[in-house]
């Protein structure tokens, strides 16, 4: 029986759809349904679908464009080329020679053999001198007139299957990567991802000047042979971990690069100030005067606003009262908050690491902790018998210790009012303390001009620094290293003392200072110690063990440089952690 035409019309309908691999619930039979997958055929198509996603869209693309836009690209690569800086004209054109190679090789095996001879005929002449690798391969494309002659000439064969190696600066790889990224120029990109390996070398920066040697002029391009054999195959990585193991090394061994400097300058401090601290993510500017004041300043752009306290057991508000102006100004904000509690001139403060809370002591011989969301105070902590000079936590905010007049230091924690340890040992005040960054020892500087350096776990001193090469004065400032393998000192004789703590000897001694130094630094990777003092100068100092020994113009080699300012005396130093090196001081014509 014959079927009638429109039968026959929905079975070529229904063979072109499955041809095409379209289904539909009304044509397709149950047979070709597939209701599970094996874990084979599962991973394959998971991996098919990862490796087609986005990002390798240009790699896995199949499309078959305009025979004239092979031409077109190329001739636009020429004029790039042409026209890029000479620094990247002589890298850049190394391209050229690949480019032209899969260029013919993609129109032959889409088909466009007449397009493909007309492209060789136009540019082949350009790469049958200087290098003979390079003319017998053209001479071997020459007869490629289909898909199937690849597979029967050696050396194309070996050149398609196998990335071409090529190396460029970052400024040059840049420069190219922005061209080929445009809308015009996705056949030249596709081949670039597909048929290129590119050894990007790091450009240096002439202008930061981050390397010791000047390096100047176009850069050298070094080509590897192309890879027609199976002996040449790109080792991914190779050349780029060279050069980076180089950066790596010239930065270790180069002078360190100096830090930005902020400097925080009070002024109209009549009432003497005695202190100051900055926290560590520079909310809070603070600083301890002689009224027995506590100042705090607002580091950032918008004003400090107190928290609505829980209960305020001074005042019972009544609803027909008005409210007062400390009341109204909390509710706006203020530009400066005054904390007032000591007895006597404020000698130390310190942020705890959380940056909520401010530690200060006061010649009332006590140490408060102040909560800087209400700035009030929480809790005061009694147990020295004379006036405290200097406080600091540990680098967990868990305890902090102070020193005193009464020739001791004291650990505190915060949720204890009295002390935990008592550091004696001292035959003078102890003018100065600093927790060791692992939290096990803690240094003092005194008086007496000794060093003591403490054991947390039973209050022992295991070295003490002094002797022939001590200090000539009272020590003022301590500082660790980040790695708490060396202690710098300063004080009233003007000089900065390094010392080892293995072994308690003395490493260096920096002298440039004309007034007593008040405050030490180290930066965040110890290669750095910045100093100041009485002189209104902030130096800072190369820490690297082996310096130069070079002077320049009568300055001890270690100074890196000199920051002269317009303060009468500087309290503060201290590296942020960003190495921002942030200095705090007194205008001058304001001191008592």
């Amino acid at each position: 029986m014959k079927r009638v035409k429109s039968e026959d019309i929905q079975s070529a309908v229904l063979q072109y759809l499955k041809k095409r691999q379209y289904s539909d619930s009304d044509t397709s039979s149950k047979k070709d349904q597939r209701l599970s997958q094996s874990v084979s055929e599962m991973a394959v198509q998971g991996a098919v679908q990862s490796e087609s996603g986005v990002s390798t869209s240009f790699t896995f693309s199949s499309c078959d464009p305009d025979p004239t836009l092979y031409e077109d690209q190329y001739s636009g690569l020429k004029v790039l080329i042409d026209d890029a800086p000479p620094a990247h004209q002589t890298e850049l054109t190394v391209l050229l020679y690949p480019m032209f190679v899969h260029l013919h090789l993609d129109l032959v095996c889409n088909g466009h053999r007449d397009a493909a001879e007309a492209f060789f005929t136009r540019h082949h002449g350009n790469f049958l001198v200087d290098n003979m690798e390079w003319y017998e391969l053209i001479e071997e494309l020459a007869g490629v007139m289909c898909k199937q002659d690849l597979f029967t000439k050696p050396k194309v064969k070996a050149f398609r299957e196998t990335k071409y190696a090529i190396s460029l600066s970052d400024r040059a790889f840049q420069y190219l990567l922005r061209y080929l990224q445009s809308d015009d120029n996705l056949i030249l990109l596709r081949l670039f991802n597909t048929y290129l390996h590119v050894d990007v070398k790091p450009t240096p920066n002439g202008d930061l000047d981050l390397y010791s040697d000047k390096r100047g002029g176009s850069h050298e391009v070094t080509m590897t042979t192309p890879p027609h054999t199976p002996d040449n195959k790109v080792q991914p990585g190779d050349v780029t971990q060279v050069s980076l193991q180089d950066c790596i090394r010239r930065v270790r061994e180069g002078a360190p690069y100096l830090s930005s400097v902020c400097l925080y300058t009070f002024h109209n401090t009549f009432q003497g100030l005695n202190t100051a601290a900055v926290s560590d993510d520079s909310r809070f500017v603070c600083g301890g005067f002689d009224d027995s004041t506590v100042k705090v300043w607002s580091g950032l752009s918008r004003k400090l606003k107190a928290a609505r306290h829980t209960v305020d057991v001074s005042r019972v508000n009544l609803a027909g009262d008005v409210l007062d102006d400390k009341v109204r100004e909390d509710n706006v904000g203020q530009e400066m908050k005054h904390m007032r509690g000591h007895s006597g001139p404020v000698y130390g403060t310190c942020f705890l690491p959380n940056n909520t809370f401010l530690l200060t002591c006061s010649e009332d011989t006590t140490v408060r902790l102040w909560n800087l969301s209400t700035f009030t105070n929480d809790v005061n902590y009694k147990g020295h018998s004379y006036p405290v000079w200097d406080i600091d936590t540990s680098p967990l905010g868990a305890y902090f210790v102070s020193c005193s007049q009464d020739r001791s230091a004291r650990l505190w924690a915060l949720d204890r009012t009295f002390p935990l340890r008592i550091f004696a040992g001292h035959s003078q005040d102890v003018e100065c303390v600093r927790f060791h960054p692992n939290c096990n020892y803690i240094a003092t500087g005194s008086s007496d001009r000794t060093v003591r350096l403490w054991s947390v776990q039973d209050g022992k001193f295991v070295r003490i620094f002094h002797g022939k090469d001590g200090h000539k004065g009272a020590i003022f400032s301590l500082a660790f290293s980040p790695d708490g393998k060396h202690l710098a000192s300063a004080g009233e004789d003007k000089c900065v003392r390094v010392w080892d703590l293995t072994s308690g000897d003395m490493l260096k001694e920096l002298r440039a200072h004309t007034e007593s130094i008040y405050s030490l630094s180290y930066s965040r990777d110890g290669t750095m110690l910045a100093s100041a003092g009485g002189d209104n100068v902030i130096r800072v100092w190369d820490m690297r063990p082996n310096v130069p020994d070079k002077e320049s113009e009568g300055q001890p080699p270690e100074l890196l440089h000199s920051y002269p300012t317009k303060t009468s005396s500087l309290h503060m130093l201290k590296f942020a952690p960003s190495d921002l090196l942030i200095a705090a001081g007194m205008a001058k014509g304001d001191s008592v």
